[in-house]
């Protein structure tokens, strides 16, 4: 029997159209129902669908799928909202809201339910890598790029 101890980390899968995102569950404040966000006035990326109004912060609200340059769908009855913490201290944007099709699943990642992702992955802006966890296919993205492409954008 071995004495070594497994690392594990929580982690949420956050469902989107046609893929999923993963985030360590800390990066994830709360997650909320959808509702519509407030126009930006300035020009903001086709990306960032409006202002989102939560716990008296405005914060932008981000279609990955767009992101991505995928076609973001419409926007279900079954929507959520997940609020990610910025990186960076931002005071300008402590939070990002990212658009969800569905309820996020929280899963434990270890060194056993996660692996590389073996077929054909492009190297895709605002994504770290692209796993299997749990045997699912799954992109991890890139917070920090996603905030400093955020950093000028006055809601």
């Amino acid at each position: 029997m071995s004495n070594r101890t497994s690392a594990e980390v929580r982690g949420v899968l956050l469902p989107l159209q046609e893929s999923q995102l993963l985030l360590p569950n800390a990066a994830v404040c709360e997650v909320v129902s959808y509702q519509s966000p407030d126009p930006v006035t300035n020009s903001a990326p086709d990306w960032v669908l409006g202002a989102f109004n939560w716990r008296s912060h405005a914060l932008p609200l981000v279609s990955y799928e767009r992101l991505l340059g995928q076609d973001g769908g419409e926007i279900g009855h079954r929507a959520r909202v997940a609020i990610c913490n910025t990186l960076n201290g931002n005071d300008q944007i402590p939070y990002i809201g990212i658009l969800l099709r569905s309820a996020p699943h929280l899963v434990r990642v270890t060194e056993a339910s996660i692996a590389p992702y073996s077929g054909d992955a492009q190297p895709t802006p605002m994504v770290v890598n692209r796993v299997l966890i749990n045997g699912v296919d799954a992109l991890i993205p890139d917070l920090d790029a996603l905030e400093s492409a955020l950093s000028d954008l006055h809601l």
